[in-house]
């Protein structure tokens, strides 16, 4: 009896200070945070590397990745295939192969979307399946905005690779919803290019492509919204927004102090 008590006390406490949790989160999200998309280096977590933005395109939908521009800025581009045993291992939903090219300048771009993890392992495993050799892993930034703006920078995982005396550089991040969508998938976005001359300038006309053309053809912009969803509440709503917001919060409140207060 004595443990049932206690283990109830317990529950009740973890359950209100999840639910606070939770409450303050939604608060202090930005007013529509369920048109946002979370773009980021993990394709199963939030990591530091995150931002924050609106997509211009439907990446769950195959209709919209259909009308993906295959002309951005000089870039022109045409589709290609890989083997049939690269689309059975994927077991993606969406996947786009585009070549783009810029005079001497080439880029391949995925666009994979997938429900599944298998369709995100590892990019390393699948290169060095694939029998190349991976000679540095690091994080890639591109500039995306300007200061104040604090949202500045789009962070990928980057891969230099080289295989039989030829080399390439692989950029890649993904792309997913956190709040409000009913739909789990995921999205990742693969940038690649073989380097002709040097690194250097391999990776600098992937960063041209990237910051000045890419970002601004698949995402609206990268500034959040300053409106809260507990400011729209009282702006919109006036003294009943603030008791809607005193009564989320006191809620969670209330069933940790009963927790606490109930007997062993």
């Amino acid at each position: 009896m004595f443990w049932t008590a206690t283990i109830q006390k317990n529950i009740l406490i973890l359950a209100g200070i999840l639910a606070l949790s939770y409450v303050l989160i939604f608060l202090l999200a930005p007013k529509n945070v369920a048109d946002y998309t979370i773009a980021d280096t993990e394709y199963w977590r939030e990591t530091g590397n995150r931002l924050l933005l609106k997509t211009v395109y439907e990446y769950n939908s195959k209709e919209d990745i259909k009308g993906f521009p295959k002309t951005i800025g000089e870039w022109d581009s045409i589709d290609f295939k890989y083997s049939d045993a690269v689309y059975a291992k994927l077991n993606a939903d969406i996947l786009m192969s585009r070549a783009y090219k810029r005079d001497k300048d080439l880029i391949w771009m995925d666009i994979i979307n997938s429900k599944v993890g298998e369709s995100f392992h590892k990019q390393k495993i699948c290169v060095e399946g694939a029998g190349w050799n991976i000679d540095r892993e690091s994080i890639a930034q591109f500039t995306i905005a300007d200061e104040p703006n604090p949202y500045t920078k789009l962070y990928a995982n980057r891969l230099d690779i080289s295989k039989e005396g030829k080399k390439q550089i692989m950029v890649y991040w993904f792309m997913f919803k956190k709040f409000g969508s009913g739909n789990d998938a995921v999205t990742m976005i693969r940038i690649s290019a073989p380097i002709l001359s040097s690194e250097t300038e391999t990776f600098d006309y992937i960063k041209d492509f990237v910051e000045d053309r890419l970002f601004n053809t698949m995402y609206e912009d990268a500034i959040q919204e300053d409106v809260t969803v507990a400011e729209y509440m009282v702006s919109e709503y006036g003294k009943l927004g603030i008791f809607a917001i005193i009564l989320m919060v006191l809620v969670p409140i209330g069933i940790v102090f009963i927790g606490i207060r109930q007997k062993d």
